[in-house]
């Protein structure tokens, strides 16, 4: 293919965005299978640590006894006395004076008047004085006796306590090794997928091996940060939306498991499924699910953005995204519906029963690379298409300019 800007100008209709995908993809078959097999090992890896930590708990009695009796909502502080802050504490020197019977006033010099009228003063102030004292100590006592209803409402022992400790570094460390393991992965498979597609449509020979260091080398210098961008805001996303929906869970065992699944839905696409709870789940999955979906399209190029000029900010990359987007949005639209389709869980759910599993899973890594190209071709034609729009030409010698850039 000699003549790129023709063949960028036939990508006009989804279509045809789909079949040079598909040529792309079945040219580079070997390199994409062995992309799809490091999806497939992350989430594999991911999802059969969720349940073998869930399955731990469920078989731990007492693990399992000390998640449901952890109650952190408060119910066991005690009620406070609405008027505690009015009383105050008696002391001698707080008690009323009664002042001595007083000579009638025709008889009292001026100058003993004077000093009835100061030592009044005196008395008031000093009954000031000892309400203040009073009122602070009142407080003082109230935040003791908040403290220690807090501690016995916790009730963990040192034994108990040690076990809590234990479990909570556990999946902070284990969680640190996902975001790490998602974070490389992701860079790895989408820098090999863009060296790939850039041979290919150049021409150019490489050796897999060559391909996969320098697609590596790519992805991990500049996709990292905008990797983890994208993660964080699914991750944000994720945990509003369990707080809408299971805000109100009561049980702390149950709230624990649908946590520790939401946490981890943004790496693969685990179903925060326990029983009891259909109602919320069913609602929390379908709104996720579009609140996903829209993320994931006005992330869809972004990345390949972010490959091509690394000097620009997340903002930046965000907003020439969705200004390329904008130049073919229906093409786009479609290529996002069907993405979702092939790649949600519904798709994976029918195929594990029909096929079991491992194939569901196998299938949807092998999509999932797929919608990486058909993206890129994307990105592609409408870095063509607005080119054309601005009087430019973008084509081999473009191409061959953004090889050199990657150097």
């Amino acid at each position: 293919m000699s003549d790129h800007s023709s063949r960028f100008e036939t990508l006009r209709t989804t279509s045809q965005l789909f079949r040079e995908t598909t040529s792309s993809f079945t040219s580079n078959l070997a390199a994409f299978l062995f992309l799809s097999l490091l999806l497939f090992s992350f989430r594999t890896t991911v999802e059969d640590g969720t349940r073998h930590v869930t399955s731990f708990i469920d078989r731990d009695p007492s693990l399992k006894a000390l998640l449901s009796r952890l109650d952190l909502s408060g119910t066991h502080t005690h009620a406070h006395d609405p008027h505690a802050h009015r009383h105050r504490v008696t002391s001698p020197d707080s008690l009323p004076r009664t002042p001595p019977p007083s000579p009638p006033k025709a008889f009292s010099p001026p100058h003993s008047q004077r000093e009835r009228e100061r030592k009044k003063e005196n008395e008031n102030e000093n009954e000031n004085e000892n309400e203040t004292i009073g009122l602070e100590k009142a407080q003082d006592v109230d935040r003791i006796v908040d403290f220690q209803f807090f501690i016995k409402g916790l009730e963990l022992g040192r034994r108990d306590a040690a076990t809590l400790f234990f479990l909570v570094s556990f999946l902070s460390a284990a969680y640190g090794w996902v975001i790490l393991g998602f974070l490389v992965t992701y860079s790895l498979v989408l820098g090999i997928v863009f060296i790939t597609i850039l041979n290919d449509l150049l021409g150019r020979f490489s050796s897999f091996l060559g391909t996969v260091w320098e697609g590596s080398r790519l992805g991990l210098k500049r996709l990292s940060g905008f990797i983890l961008m994208r993660w964080a805001v699914r991750d944000a996303l994720t945990q509003i939306l369990g707080l809408w929906y299971f805000g109100e869970i009561e049980d702390q065992y149950s709230f624990f498991k649908l946590f520790v699944r939401l946490k981890l839905m943004p790496f693969s696409i685990m179903s925060p499924w326990i029983r009891g709870y259909e109602k919320e789940i069913s609602g929390f999955l379908f709104t996720w699910f579009l609140a996903d979906t829209f993320v994931a399209f006005i992330f869809a190029v972004d990345a390949w953005v972010a490959i091509v000029d690394s000097r620009r900010t997340g903002r930046e990359i965000m907003k020439e995204g969705c200004y390329l987007i904008s130049t073919m949005l229906n093409q786009a639209i479609q290529i996002k519906c069907l993405e979702a389709i092939f790649c949600g869980s519904f798709v994976r759910w029918a195929l594990a029963r029909i096929c079991g599993r491992f194939f569901a899973m196998v299938f949807q890594s092998i999509v999932e690379v797929y919608f990486m190209v058909a993206w890129l071709i994307f990105y592609f034609a409408t870095r063509y298409r607005d080119a054309s729009l601005q009087g430019r030409r973008f084509g081999r010698r473009e191409l061959e300019g953004l090889i050199e850039g990657l150097r």
